[in-house]
């Protein structure tokens, strides 16, 4: 990221005084090279103690690096009907798969979680996602009596075999009363007993699961099987057997605690700082509150607050929604990361929207401004996470499989990767793109 004082925005702001004073408040925010390779360092010697044999060398650090016990990737020969489920946040999806020759067919169907479901009982919650999947199940013709289910549970867990986990945290937009350190599989497996297996028009046979990061990348290596990132290598407990031929094994690296035991503290700024303070989970997933599409509105909000309360922005017409804690969403960075140079009057409009009825060019000037920073940055940060793990798979070449709807909707998340990567891990040649579509751009 280029000096703040040298940015085409801040070079158009009205007088030399607001513009050294944006500058001190907003440097903060500016990911610079000296920051980037003490990150790099930081991550590395995370990875070490996390990889490490020594439990009390892995107990020093909140990166989970767990093994996901899949031991290969796709091979193009994967035919029949599988079911997929995925519980991550405020909703959930179930999937039909049906793979022919190692290519798939899939119908997918959401569903939504009530907010009493979030903060219920994991019995609650559970118990409502059987009545879901057997609802799915109605609406579908199957040509076997068991359809095998693959369950993607994207809290962080303590995998035991493919199948057996421990819940280790309730994070995001869930807070269940109880959970955590019961198995996720079995949860799902006592509702659907609870429910009546016989009320189920195919047996259903949980047999996998995985995080997240691991379907990323199996869904990747679905569509290019040059995917490695979701996470491959190291980590291996010697005492587990099983009969499987692979000397591989994935890895979920599971990274949103990093950071958690202050080893990221040179990073933070007073909005990271003060975000975490106000989220669910205050203390704990110090590195996805950095970047991730659940808190990137929040810290653009928290920006624009210090700039209000600097006399910077919005001074003639005050924005009283700006100190509602989390009314700007990412959804709105999103938006008006997408407003074009000459399109002013779009942001006007949006401004007017969140309560601003008279926006100056100065105001226009630093909303567009704090959004693209605050963007960049996270994209920057997960991007140098990723030049990490480039440097541990050291392959000539490599696909990354991302998945999200921060990805898939921000307009300059994926070129602010790309090009990040390109520069720190110049000797690989790496694509990065979408997970589901197959969509991506060699970063060059």
């Amino acid at each position: 990221m280029e000096l703040l004082e040298n940015r085409k925005r801040i070079k158009a702001l009205s007088n030399d005084d607001k513009r050294e004073k944006v500058v001190k408040a907003l440097s903060q925010i500016v990911f610079d090279d000296a920051k980037i390779l003490r990150m790099i360092q930081t991550f590395e010697e995370q990875i070490q103690l996390a990889n490490s044999t020594d439990e009390n060398k892995r107990s020093q650090t909140d990166l989970f690096w767990e093994n996901t016990f899949v031991r290969g990737l796709f091979d193009g020969t994967e035919c029949g009907t599988y079911l997929g489920m995925d519980l991550g946040g405020t909703n959930f999806r179930v999937v039909r798969v049906d793979m022919k020759d190692g290519k798939a067919n899939t119908q997918t169907k959401y569903y939504n979680l009530e907010k009493k479901l979030l903060v219920g009982s994991s019995s609650e919650l559970f118990d409502y996602i059987a009545v879901s999947l057997r609802s799915f199940l109605s609406e579908e013709t199957f040509p076997y009596q068991e359809v095998p289910l693959g369950f993607t549970f994207s809290f962080p867990s303590r995998q035991i075999s493919l199948k057996r986990s421990t819940i280790s945290t309730w994070t995001k937009s869930i807070k269940c009363t109880d959970g955590v350190g019961l198995d996720s599989v079995s949860l799902l497996e006592e509702a659907i007993d609870r429910l009546g297996r016989d009320t189920f028009p195919v047996r259903v046979n949980v047999v996998a699961r995985i995080s997240d990061t691991t379907g990323t990348l199996l869904a990747g290596n679905l569509l290019d099987h040059e995917c490695k990132i979701g996470l491959i290598l190291e980590k291996w407990d010697t005492c587990y057997k099983d009969n499987d031929p692979s000397d591989k094994v994935v890895i979920n690296c599971e990274f949103g605690a990093l950071g958690d035991n202050g080893c990221l503290d040179f990073m933070k700024t007073e909005f990271d700082r003060e975000l975490d303070r106000h989220s669910n989970h205050p203390g704990s997933y110090t590195f996805e509150k950095h970047y991730s599409g659940h808190y990137l509105g929040e810290l653009v909000r928290l920006a624009l607050v210090r700039l209000a309360a600097d006399g910077l922005v919005f001074a003639e017409t005050p924005c009283d929604k700006l100190s509602e804690r989390w009314a700007l969403t990412t959804s709105h960075v999103t938006d008006i990361e997408r407003v074009t140079d000459g399109d002013s009057p779009t942001l006007q409009a949006f401004l007017e929207e969140f309560g601003v009825s008279s926006p100056s060019e100065d105001d226009i000037l630093l909303v567009r401004e704090v959004c693209e920073l605050m963007s960049t940055r996270g994209a920057y940060i997960v991007a140098t996470a990723m030049v990490v793990l480039l440097n541990h798979i050291d392959l000539p070449e490599v696909t990354i499989a991302v998945d999200g709807s921060l990805y898939e909707h921000h307009p300059k998340y994926h070129n602010n990767m790309a090009s990040f990567i390109a520069k720190w891990r110049p000797q690989t040649k790496v694509i990065v793109k979408d997970a589901l579509s197959g969509r991506g751009l060699l970063p060059r």
